[in-house]
Protein backbone atom coordinates (compact mmCIF):
# COMPACT_ATOMS: atom_id res chain seq x y z
CA UNK A 1 0.00 0.00 0.00
CA UNK A 2 1.31 3.43 -0.94
CA UNK A 3 2.03 6.00 1.72
CA UNK A 4 -0.36 8.90 2.13
CA UNK A 5 0.33 12.45 3.28
CA UNK A 6 -2.34 15.01 4.15
CA UNK A 7 -0.52 18.35 3.85
CA UNK A 8 -3.22 20.41 5.60
CA UNK A 9 -3.42 18.01 8.54
CA UNK A 10 0.37 17.94 8.85
CA UNK A 11 0.55 21.75 8.54
CA UNK A 12 -1.95 22.14 11.38
CA UNK A 13 0.09 19.78 13.59
CA UNK A 14 3.29 21.60 12.68
CA UNK A 15 1.81 25.04 13.45
CA UNK A 16 0.64 23.84 16.84
CA UNK A 17 3.97 22.23 17.67
CA UNK A 18 6.36 24.93 16.44
CA UNK A 19 4.33 28.12 16.89
CA UNK A 20 1.62 27.11 19.37
CA UNK A 21 -1.04 28.07 16.81
CA UNK A 22 -4.28 26.19 16.43
CA UNK A 23 -5.27 26.72 12.81
CA UNK A 24 -8.59 25.75 11.30
CA UNK A 25 -10.43 26.38 8.08
CA UNK A 26 -7.32 25.82 5.97
CA UNK A 27 -7.59 24.90 2.29
CA UNK A 28 -5.35 24.53 -0.76
CA UNK A 29 -5.93 28.25 -1.40
CA UNK A 30 -4.77 29.38 2.05
CA UNK A 31 -1.87 31.82 1.64
CA UNK A 32 0.74 30.83 4.22
CA UNK A 33 1.95 34.42 4.76
CA UNK A 34 -1.53 35.43 5.94
CA UNK A 35 -1.37 33.07 8.91
CA UNK A 36 0.64 35.51 11.03
CA UNK A 37 3.78 33.44 11.52
CA UNK A 38 7.17 35.10 11.61
CA UNK A 39 10.07 33.91 9.46
CA UNK A 40 11.54 31.83 12.30
CA UNK A 41 8.27 29.95 12.72
CA UNK A 42 8.06 29.37 8.96
CA UNK A 43 11.60 27.93 8.92
CA UNK A 44 10.68 25.67 11.84
CA UNK A 45 7.62 24.54 9.88
CA UNK A 46 9.85 23.67 6.93
CA UNK A 47 12.13 21.68 9.24
CA UNK A 48 9.09 19.91 10.69
CA UNK A 49 7.96 18.81 7.22
CA UNK A 50 11.49 17.77 6.21
CA UNK A 51 11.94 15.67 9.35
CA UNK A 52 8.48 14.04 9.28
CA UNK A 53 8.59 13.25 5.57
CA UNK A 54 12.33 12.61 5.24
CA UNK A 55 12.76 15.10 2.40
CA UNK A 56 14.89 18.17 1.76
CA UNK A 57 12.97 21.10 0.33
CA UNK A 58 15.35 23.12 -1.88
CA UNK A 59 15.42 26.87 -1.24
CA UNK A 60 14.44 27.60 -4.86
CA UNK A 61 11.29 25.46 -4.43
CA UNK A 62 10.53 27.07 -1.08
CA UNK A 63 10.59 30.51 -2.69
CA UNK A 64 7.70 29.44 -4.95
CA UNK A 65 5.48 28.17 -2.13
CA UNK A 66 2.75 30.73 -1.37
CA UNK A 67 -0.27 28.59 -0.61
CA UNK A 68 -0.89 25.22 1.02
CA UNK A 69 -1.65 23.93 -2.49
CA UNK A 70 1.82 25.06 -3.60
CA UNK A 71 3.31 23.25 -0.61
CA UNK A 72 1.35 20.14 -1.53
CA UNK A 73 2.63 20.28 -5.12
CA UNK A 74 6.21 20.83 -3.95
CA UNK A 75 6.05 17.85 -1.59
CA UNK A 76 4.41 15.68 -4.26
CA UNK A 77 7.50 16.23 -6.46
CA UNK A 78 9.90 15.38 -3.62
CA UNK A 79 8.24 12.34 -2.07
CA UNK A 80 8.76 8.82 -3.46
CA UNK A 81 6.65 7.82 -6.47
CA UNK A 82 3.33 6.31 -5.44
CA UNK A 83 2.98 8.50 -2.35
CA UNK A 84 -0.50 10.01 -2.22
CA UNK A 85 -0.22 13.69 -1.29
CA UNK A 86 -3.49 15.43 -0.42
CA UNK A 87 -4.38 18.99 0.53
Amino acid sequence: MAASVDVIDLFQKAALEVDNRKLSGLSRETVISTLGMDSVAVMELVSYFEERLDVRIPDEDLGKVRTLGDLRDCLARLLPPGTEVRA
